[in-house]
């Protein structure tokens, strides 16, 4: 601008007195709509991300048993009331809400009927407006695994549960890829990798056969790092190929910040908690995904708890609660982020000095523990 006022033969605008002041005008307005071109896509494109990602889908594991990876404590009776209740309390008028129940394959007979215990709590949740999300797990007797056998279980439960609308969700093995635990994972029975991959074909074959389009099918990692995570990403991808990849609807993380898993860093419990809980969605979208040829799909926070019990007080677990749910309710829309279970509702056993007892939001006589009414509140503002 500088050297074009100040040549003595310039055109007449350059010699008129005003002419600097609006020609700077003019530039400067003309750098400005250029900034604005360029930054708006980039502001409707982050407007857009956010418009498309709906509040969380909260939900829980009702119930008090947990699998352990230590030794196995024993599980107070349960009242069927008394839990509904507390279910109705925390659930509030916002719907859907999703309860995560657990069915095992032992042996081939299992395929024949949903167990009577589960089928009559499946259907009062339902008359109750809940949604129902199931998990399949890879449990065979056998010590020569049955993978065959556990895909007929799975295609079974799909025509038996697929024609009711409430439910929704059916995760197919569970944690297949922590081996050394077989009170809790299925990684540590033969064939669990082959159950996985033909089991998720299976069902979605089958749900696809039944026109169930409300069933979605996914299945489960729990969040570990190190060389055996990325060959166990990579073989899914290798075993299942596009069949695999097609059926897959979503991806459950599992993951208990300060309890299993790699260290928290940070300088707080829930900063922690918080931090690890992003990185695991980034590490699994951005890196595990791609291995296996899923990036399409949907990522959900299948477990997430923080049991109580020796140096774990109550006050911790609400922090980790609070924690986890605003670090998914942050990162939903950039890592496609749509459902959050926590683990679970009530303690096994609150006398017990084990933690694996006790990952409730209740005490084991329903009283609750402050993270109740810290997820009633936010479950309630659908973050």
């Amino acid at each position: 601008m500088s050297g074009r006022s100040s040549s003595p033969a310039g055109p007449a605008w350059s010699r008129s007195p005003l002419a600097p002041i609006s020609g700077f005008v003019s530039t400067r307005a003309l750098i400005l709509v250029l900034l604005l071109a360029l930054a708006l896509p980039a502001e409707l494109s982050a407007g857009t991300k956010r418009r498309a990602a709906a509040p969380l889908v909260f939900g829980i594991y009702p119930g008090g048993a947990a699998g352990a990876v230590g030794p196995e404590g024993r599980t107070l009776p349960e009242d069927p009331e008394r839990r509904l209740a507390r279910l109705e309390e925390l659930r509030g008028p916002r719907r859907p809400f999703v309860l995560h129940l657990y069915d095992s394959f032992t042996t081939r007979e299992d395929a024949q009927a949903v167990p009577a215990g589960l089928a009559a709590e499946i259907e009062s949740y339902l008359a109750h407006g809940f949604q129902i999300e199931l998990v399949l797990t890879y449990r065979p007797a056998a010590a020569a695994g049955d993978v065959p056998g556990f895909v007929d279980f799975v295609r079974a439960r799909v025509r038996q549960l697929g024609p009711h609308a409430g439910v929704t969700g059916l995760q197919v093995t569970n944690e297949v890829n922590v081996a050394g635990a077989p009170a809790a994972a299925d990684g540590a029975y033969r064939g669990a990798r082959d159950a996985l991959v033909q089991g998720v074909i299976a069902a979605k074959a089958e749900a696809r056969a039944g026109g169930f389009d409300q069933l979605s099918i996914g299945f489960n990692w729990a969040y570990q790092l190190g060389p055996a995570e990325d060959r166990f990403w990579k073989g899914l991808g290798q075993a299942g190929g596009k069949r695999f990849a097609d059926a897959v609807d979503w991806v459950g993380l599992d993951i208990y910040p300060g309890t299993w898993g790699p260290p928290l860093r940070g300088v707080t419990l829930a900063a922690g908690a918080r931090r690890a809980t992003r990185e695991a969605l980034g590490k699994l979208r951005h890196h595990f995904l791609p291995l296996a040829g899923l990036e399409h799909a949907r990522l959900h926070v299948a477990e997430v708890g923080y049991p109580t019990g020796p140096r774990r007080s109550a006050r911790k677990q609400e922090r980790v609660l609070r924690a986890t749910v605003k670090a998914v309710s942050e990162a939903r829309a950039e890592f496609n982020v749509t459902d959050f279970r926590w683990f679970d509702l009530r303690d096994a056993d609150s006398s017990s000095r084990s933690f694996e007892s006790r990952y409730g939001l209740l005490h084991d006589d329903y009283r609750p523990k402050p993270a109740f009414h810290a997820y009633r509140k936010l479950i309630a503002k659908r973050p």
